[in-house]
């Protein structure tokens, strides 16, 4: 029994494995912290009932899927927030994978380049944009701040806007910094090259999806960003 304990507490562990958002090794989370993130920041000691970290609990030590109203929760709140957290985005992950059995290490870590899934895409996409858009100015609103809700939910309603705003900060980018306009336009191009089609609508597992494309995508442009100077 301790050695299925151990092993359950193990493969939880490495379920919730996630890259830092500065592009490190993240640190592991806690029950509390994971189910704290399901409510906004402040109010989780009045709203959270018991059941939400005792479901966690119950996964970390006896294995097994975790609900999928925990997915529902995490989506429902990066919307309302119009961003996401780490803390969050592990919880995601575990009901994504815990779904599926998933036993890859590195499944859903960091940025996957190979990944074709048009949620995770059209994420890193938008994280992307907002990159663009940090580069050329320092904007009061960022585009995530705006879109997050739209673009993680309804893509094509969303994309089209972003891009066409995404140029106006291209071109000043190329006129004033072209060494970081090239490199970021190949990054852009990167990821638009393996979108065929925005999705009209991303069923709740694609949102999960789309959310941590934004979040790998984040971090790996602030390591990036850090050697091209970019705030």
């Amino acid at each position: 029994r301790v050695g299925a304990v151990r092993k359950n507490l193990s493969h939880w562990f490495q379920m919730q494995r996630l890259v830092a958002d500065n592009g490190g090794e993240g640190e592991p989370i806690g029950v509390y912290a994971l189910a704290a993130s399901l409510y906004r920041s402040g109010d989780a000691a009045k709203q959270m009932t018991p059941n939400v970290p005792k479901v966690i609990m119950e996964a970390a030590l006896k294995g097994g899927p975790l609900p999928y109203w925990l997915l529902y929760q995490a989506v429902k709140r990066n919307k309302a927030e119009q961003k996401v957290t780490r803390t969050r985005l592990a919880l995601i992950k575990m009901v994504i994978l815990s779904k599926y059995n998933e036993q890859k290490g590195d499944y859903l870590v960091e940025l996957n380049s190979n990944n074709v899934n048009p949620a995770y895409l059209c994420g890193r996409l938008l994280a992307e944009l907002e990159n663009i858009q940090r580069a050329a100015i320092k904007p009061n609103i960022t585009f995530v701040e705006r879109f997050y809700a739209t673009a993680s939910s309804a893509p094509a309603s969303a994309f089209g806007s972003l891009l066409r705003l995404a140029q106006a900060h291209l071109a000043k980018l190329r006129k004033q910094k072209p060494g970081i306009y090239m490199i970021l336009q190949q990054r852009l191009e990167e990821i638009q090259s393996k979108i065929a089609v925005f999705p009209r609508v991303l069923k709740l597992e694609e949102q999960g999806l789309f959310a941590l494309g934004y979040y790998h995508q984040r971090a790996y442009a602030r390591n990036q960003n850090r050697n091209l100077m970019i705030s």
